[in-house]
């Protein structure tokens, strides 16, 4: 038996792209076929397994896309700036492949004798008092009694087995047959080929991008590589906002990450962590702490209008793409910000300086109750104050209008994965809140259409604050 492989996802992939494993089988032609996917954590037990037909090529194919993204999240730590193990945005799994099928024995060499009953020479698993079928090559009536159900009497070697047909009752000899159990059991072989140490992340590549992947440009080898965002490059942040980038490390790469500002100062914070992926902070309300390398003064000083971060391996080589964080430093005339779980797993953030609004809803449920009341000198009186009519279970929905300055038409890209994104936070003062964001619609501006892009969204809180009784 054997089976060889046709296609699999690389090495390291996105969880929420397709992850299809394809392989062949020599046996792919046996009743009751059916190649066997073992999925496993990376060393450690089985989380699914399948057991899949053939295609019309015969090839077993099986996506596990949807599966992995049971067993990948995000990382969130408000209060960690340095790099930290984002052991929630990737997912180390193993993929073991095997086969089953009804097995069953063909017969060629003549039939012997053995004591009284009838032995056959093939290659077998069978035991004393297995139930078998024969079914012979040309029945006819040379060994009628041959054909059909019967057991398994005596087991003299793995290359023969005697059945009980009388030997007395066979006429013909050399008559071929095939040999299977009556229970038509399979035989079943697992981990016949296998595919380890297999790494998922957080991530959604768009669809026309994800033809082109390649896991190579994600590695942190060469000066061209892509940290884990879907960020532009030239993103806009005030001085108040947070960002955090996932950096693939690969449990092996040790080395910096690396700040330039405007002015030329450049510093730089270690990167040590034994992760497959590492969170850094990168944003201007969030910088981990950075060692100067050159220049002076500190990484944000009043005359600096942006920054570059990337990666540098610890023998100086640049391993990573630059990407450019421009400073908002435009009057605001309030202070909210939604950090945002963005495509590739990194947390990405918009800052919202314009008016906003705070509308509620209220809702109530109400009954009619007797009004209390007392006797006094023999005549039933109530009060002004007694209730009849009662609320109970009032619930309050307050929706925050916000606004943000103009942007670029790549923050503009960007903003609408913040709208679609699953996992979402309002920054209200220092503090960051939960929250849903309302808009389900939104608009791809482009500036050679709109010189000037802005943005409105409506968030609710995900948590709605409590009305006592």
């Amino acid at each position: 038996m054997a089976i060889s492989l046709i296609a699999k996802p690389q090495s390291v992939q996105p969880a929420y792209n397709p992850l299809k494993f394809i392989y062949s089988s020599t046996n792919v032609n046996e009743d009751g076929f059916r190649y066997i996917f073992d999925i496993y954590e990376n060393g450690g037990s089985k989380i699914a397994e399948y057991r899949i037909k053939p295609n019309l090529d015969g090839y077993g194919e099986q996506d596990i896309s949807r599966l992995l993204q049971n067993y990948v999240s995000y990382d969130f730590d408000s209060a960690t700036n340095n790099g930290f193990d984002a052991s929630n945005s990737y997912y180390i799994y193993d993929v073991n492949v095997g086969e089953e099928f009804i097995e069953s024995i063909d017969y060629t060499t003549s039939l012997a004798q053995d004591g009284v009953y009838t032995k056959i020479t093939a290659t077998h698993s069978f035991q004393v008092g297995d139930q078998v079928v024969i079914t012979q090559v040309s029945p006819g009536t040379d060994n009628p009694t041959l054909e059909g159900l019967h057991t398994v009497t005596a087991i003299n070697t793995t290359v023969d087995f005697t059945v009980n047909v009388l030997w007395s009752e066979i006429t013909d000899a050399t008559i071929d047959g095939n040999v299977a159990y009556a229970d038509n059991r399979k035989t079943v072989t697992r981990d016949i080929i296998t595919s380890t140490g297999n790494v998922v992340f957080n991530g959604a590549i768009p669809f026309l991008d994800f033809i082109g992947y390649d896991e190579a440009d994600y590695l942190l080898s060469t000066s061209t590589d892509y940290l884990l965002t879907s960020m532009p490059s030239g993103h806009y942040l005030t001085l108040d906002q947070d960002m955090w980038v996932n950096f693939y490390n690969d449990k092996s790469i040790t080395g910096y990450v690396y700040y330039e500002n405007s002015t030329g100062d450049i510093f730089r914070s270690a990167l040590t962590t034994n992760a497959e992926i590492t969170m850094y902070g990168v944003g201007c309300n969030n910088l981990p702490s950075l060692t100067l390398v050159s220049g002076s003064g500190s990484l944000i000083e009043d005359d600096v209008t942006y920054y570059d971060f990337w990666y540098q391996t610890g023998s100086g080589t640049q391993a990573s793409q630059k990407y450019r964080i421009n400073i908002d430093r435009r009057c605001k005339i309030n202070d909210y910000e939604i950090l945002f779980l963005d495509r590739m797993g990194s947390l990405g953030s918009f800052a919202f300086s314009l008016r906003d609004k705070l509308t509620g809803n209220v809702s109530k449920e109400t009954y009619n109750q007797h009004v209390e009341g007392s006797v006094v000198s023999n005549e039933w009186v109530y009060t002004s104050e007694a209730r009849g009519m009662k609320v109970i279970n009032p619930t309050i929905d307050e929706t925050y209008e916000l606004q943000t300055d103009w942007m670029s038409e790549d923050d503009a890209k960007y903003f609408t994965e913040m709208v679609s994104s699953p996992q979402t936070w309002i920054k209200i003062g220092t503090d960051y809140v939960g929250c849903v964001v309302q808009d389900t619609a939104y608009e791809k501006e482009r500036q050679k259409n709109r010189n000037l892009i802005r943005k409105s969204i409506k968030v609710k809180l995900s948590v709605q604050d409590r009305v006592n009784g």
